[in-house]
């Protein structure tokens, strides 16, 4: 069966071809993991989602506008394009058709040279969301303030309440930047420039769609020097809750990429010896039990003194391990 055999029904699920995972390649290495792997099956490369927003209208089968008070969106040679309007509490922003359990999707975004700054307090720009409901959601917003000052910010809530933030904000600068937020069952990870910024297992795994918008909140200004030139849905690979955000399509029936450091339980890591699961998120979800072996690289083991309370440390840094056949010792050359 061919992958456009496959359709949509309700909101955003897809029937016909499903993600497989035929094939792990290597199918063990080192717990601090660096090596490359390429997996095989079917069903990594879902394009149904994506759109550059350059149609003469807003694809309604995709988004739904949620523009209030003064705000709108349009689409065309500039993509997708925002403006609030110029009253207090305007908003401006779509939200997706389709709603997603584990998901990973990015925007392409530029932030335009404004004419002027908000008088007071500050505006956001940019909000980025992954929302279940009005009071569960995750989102990554950048904020424009009376000095011209950007900052990004990263924080979920659940129930109505605030259950984790981003501890510093992020200083921020205009042009081109991407973004992305990556959920794994209730883990969920911001993803900046390419960049993890900022993660939390503080959320829910119910379904949720996305959301992007510009809000002026408490100003009398037009928040009107966003673009957005892409939303795309990232396909990536787990190895044993450790995500692989930046996965590689290679095609629907092949990915690859770096597989991640080892954690244990602790989530200490490069700390964990043995076999894992794999899991690939493309069209659908699918996990292939005990796909992959960790296994510990000889080291420098240093126990440091216990009256200070500090406990073993295991280097695996080559530049302090004597090469195979040299000669040991710490000095006079032998």
């Amino acid at each position: 069966m061919g992958y456009y055999a496959g359709f949509k029904y309700g909101s955003g699920v897809l029937y016909g071809i499903q993600t497989e995972i035929y094939s792990v390649d290597p199918d063990r290495g080192p717990s601090p993991g660096g090596n490359r792997f390429v997996i095989t099956g079917s069903g990594f490369d879902p394009r149904l989602w994506d759109d550059t927003f350059v149609e003469p209208t807003l694809d309604t089968a995709k988004w739904v506008d949620l523009s209030s008070g003064g705000g709108s969106v349009y689409t065309g040679p500039e993509h997708l394009r925002m403006s609030t309007g110029s009253s207090a509490g305007d908003v401006a922003g779509i939200k997706s058709s389709a709603t997603w359990g584990n998901v990973q999707c990015e925007v392409r975004a530029i932030l335009a040279t404004p004419m002027s700054y908000p008088a007071t307090g500050s505006i956001v720009v940019c909000r980025f969301c992954l929302e279940v409901d009005a009071a569960n959601y995750a989102c990554m917003y950048i904020t424009l303030d009376s000095t011209g000052a950007l900052k990004l910010y990263c924080e979920s809530w659940v129930g109505g309440v605030k259950s984790d933030e981003m501890r510093t904000q992020v200083e921020w600068s205009l042009g081109l930047c991407t973004l992305k937020i990556l959920r794994w069952g209730a883990d969920l990870y911001f993803i900046a420039n390419g960049s993890v910024i900022w993660s939390t297992v503080k959320f829910l795994d119910s379904q949720a769609y996305f959301k992007i918008t510009s809000e002026n909140g408490d100003s009398d200004y037009d928040v009107n020097i966003l673009k957005v030139e892409w939303f795309y849905y990232r396909t990536f690979v787990i190895f044993q809750n450790q995500p692989v955000h930046d996965t590689v399509v290679v095609s629907n029936k092949r990915v690859r990429g770096i597989v991640p450091e080892s954690r244990d339980i602790r989530k200490k890591y490069a700390a964990y010896e043995g076999i894992v699961d794999v899991s690939a998120v493309g069209i659908s979800s699918y996990t292939s039990s005990d796909a992959y072996e960790y296994y510990y690289v000889k080291g420098l083991k240093a126990i440091n003194e216990i009256q200070f309370d500090i406990g073993l440390d295991i280097i695996n840094d080559p530049q302090l391990e004597t090469p195979e056949g040299e000669r040991r010792g710490l000095g006079g050359g032998y």
